[in-house]
């Protein structure tokens, strides 16, 4: 059975850290995940996730202001990225947490596609061993092009060629629903077809990025396809609750949650 986890960079916004990681824990929730680092201080965080039991399933790799969308397919970023890598790799070791995005990356017109992808094949091939030396597991997400227009990586297809591509158990895929039933649909198949390459897995309903039950997608299904094909990986609640201050997370069952 595959763990859920929340956003506490999307859901419990505006409140404090504190409030946000209480109501994850009272809600009977074992982790969380966060975007990016500099949006909490990282010894309240770690303090707060020891005192109420919990795990970090996921971050994100640093952005920067040349490179918002990350580095891992910009052939000039490789420095920055191995720079943002070294700081991810220590915090997840801080925090006790063995996955990390690390960013795609924003498409470049003046370059081919495939050029791209070869250097994140190449640079994704050369974290592989750092990786796993820390345990850690690196994660590519497909960002949609139609609410985050630039994207490098917009499709399933494109992640997981670059994951096959370089082979390494510490490389997967990172499966957004909200992301990848905007651009592509057939969820629940992409999901069957590929389960072994990815590492982790995020939830919102389109078209709104809230909850599941707003929107178009049917999640019992897929979340039942996740159990019945071996997931066992997290799955992270990333979406913007229709009511920001309700910690009502009635869509899931009580049971479910742990």
């Amino acid at each position: 059975m595959f763990r859920y986890a929340v956003n506490i960079s999307m859901i419990g916004e505006p409140l404090p850290l504190a409030a946000r990681i209480r109501a994850v824990a009272n809600a009977g929730f074992p982790g969380i995940e966060f975007w990016f680092p500099h949006q909490f201080p990282m010894d309240d965080l770690a303090r707060l996730v020891g005192d109420h039991g919990l795990e970090v399933a996921l971050f994100d790799l640093e952005p920067s202001a040349s490179h918002p969308y990350g580095h891992v397919a910009d052939p000039h970023a490789g420095a920055e990225f191995s720079i943002r890598l070294d700081d991810a790799l220590r915090l997840a070791e801080r925090l006790r947490c063995r996955t990390v995005n690390v960013l795609q990356g924003g498409r470049l017109p003046e370059i081919d596609l495939g050029v791209q992808m070869r250097v994140a094949i190449d640079r994704l091939g050369e974290a592989a061993p750092q990786a796993a030396n820390a345990g850690v597991t690196l994660c590519l997400e497909a960002i949609n092009s139609i609410d985050r227009p630039g994207s490098f990586c917009d499709r399933s297809a494109i992640g997981l060629a670059i994951v096959a591509a370089v082979g390494s158990p510490y490389v997967r895929f990172q499966y957004d629903i909200y992301h990848l039933q905007l651009m592509e649909g057939n969820l629940i198949r992409t999901l069957e077809r590929n389960i072994d390459l990815i590492g982790h897995v995020q939830i919102a309903d389109p078209p709104g990025r809230h909850e599941p039950g707003t929107g178009e997608v049917n999640f019992p299904q897929v979340l039942a396809t996740l159990d019945r094909i071996g997931y066992r990986r997290w799955v992270s609640l990333e979406y913007w609750p229709t009511d920001p201050l309700a910690h009502d997370f009635g869509w899931l069952p009580v049971e479910r949650r742990r």
